[in-house]
């Protein structure tokens, strides 16, 4: 039993326990078995009723992949839940896969916080203000373009324009990637869009381009609503492909190559590319379901090959801004040691790679 975890279990906090169960995707039950405690035990850890012990909070470390200073209390925490964040659907993802992924959202604005102390992260400025509905979809859409002084044409960079106004968009590591395409929030004054690795780099983009729409259209999230989500990709369409540029590039009869050399200069999905011809009068309904039994039959509706000018954007403004704040008397190891999150899992929520070589043994 390590003293760290003597001193940290006298000023032992209830929500950072919390936090790193969600973090990890454990129930309390599946937490307890792993602690050797029962389910009960842990509800009373959480709700601040009992406190573990030093081995019982040395057991919480290891079993969640933590430093044990992480449950100690005195430091700046966000807590969101769901009515905070824009999810697509609240019956496609569990409450524990919705929490996972919160918990890392919140993580990051810790660590975010962190960095504004030492560097100035660009200022929030969409060309719109945030926090007002803006109710024309398309032109919002537009008027977004202009003022980001677009011009014609695709959006090359549509992660790194977003990075330069000031939003927080990042990768988000263990959720589930088959329910959870992409959610945002900006609760916390910094807007953040979080994606999983879900879909091909297209795919991404328009989920991107999507969640940008809810924080301009919808101040006030309502997750699942099938309202906001229409307008959503409403206003992503139009964002991406704008219909005067889109519409008489759309091939009549429907011809896939054709599609796929417009979707590809696009930096959308063929499929995305349909439904907009769809939306714009181009396209019929049996003609769009002839099409998607096409694209199913090729395997492009879970895995288009990517032939494009936008070959899956990563996102670079938190990893950039860790770099900056190590030249500015904030190291890596220095910034995990403070936040008690480890280097490991510092590097992998900032999209930094890891430095070690994996060793790989040949028969």
């Amino acid at each position: 039993m390590s003293s760290s975890a003597a001193v940290v279990a006298r000023a032992f906090s209830p929500a950072r326990l919390t936090m790193a169960r969600e973090l990890a995707g454990l129930r309390k039950r599946e937490l307890a078995a792993l602690i050797e405690r029962t389910a009960a035990a842990v509800s009373q850890y959480e709700l601040g009723q009992s406190r573990p012990s030093a081995s019982t909070l040395a057991r919480c470390a290891t079993a969640l992949d933590l430093p044990v200073g992480f449950f100690g209390m005195g430091r700046p925490r966000l807590r969101l839940d769901t009515t905070h964040a824009h999810f697509r659907s609240l019956r496609a993802t569990t409450a524990v896969g919705r929490r996972q992924a919160l918990a890392h959202v919140e993580l990051l604005w810790e660590i975010t916080d962190r960095l504004d102390r030492v560097i100035e992260l660009p200022p929030v400025d969409l060309g719109l203000p945030l926090g007002i509905p803006h109710g024309d979809v398309v032109r919002t859409a537009r008027t977004v373009r202009k003022a980001w002084d677009l011009g014609a044409g695709p959006v090359v960079h549509l992660v790194r324009n977003l990075e330069a106004r000031g939003i927080v968009v990042t990768r988000i590591p263990a959720v589930d990637a088959s329910t959870i395409d992409a959610f945002s929030s900006a609760l916390h004054g910094r807007p953040t869009i979080a994606l999983s690795d879900k879909g091909n780099p297209m795919r991404r983009r328009f989920s991107v381009a999507h969640e940008l729409g809810h924080l301009l259209l919808h101040p006030d999230p309502a997750p699942g609503s099938p309202a906001h989500e229409r307008q959503a990709n409403a206003f992503a369409a139009e964002f991406l492909m704008p219909a005067a540029e889109v519409r008489p590039l759309l091939p009549t009869p429907v011809d896939v190559p054709a599609l796929k050399e417009v979707a590809d200069g696009y930096g959308v999905s063929v499929a995305a590319l349909v439904y907009r011809g769809k939306d714009l009068g181009v396209y019929g309904e049996s003609t769009v379901r002839r099409t998607m039994t096409t694209l199913t039959a090729l395997g492009w509706r879970t895995d288009e090959p990517v032939g494009s000018d936008h070959p899956g954007e990563q996102p670079a403004l938190l990893r950039s801004a860790v770099e900056l704040a190590a030249e500015h008397g904030l190291p890596l190891p220095k910034l995990a040691d403070e936040l008690h999150i480890g280097l490991p899992r510092l590097r992998e929520l900032v999209g930094m790679p890891n430095p070690r070589p994996r060793l790989r043994l040949v028969h």
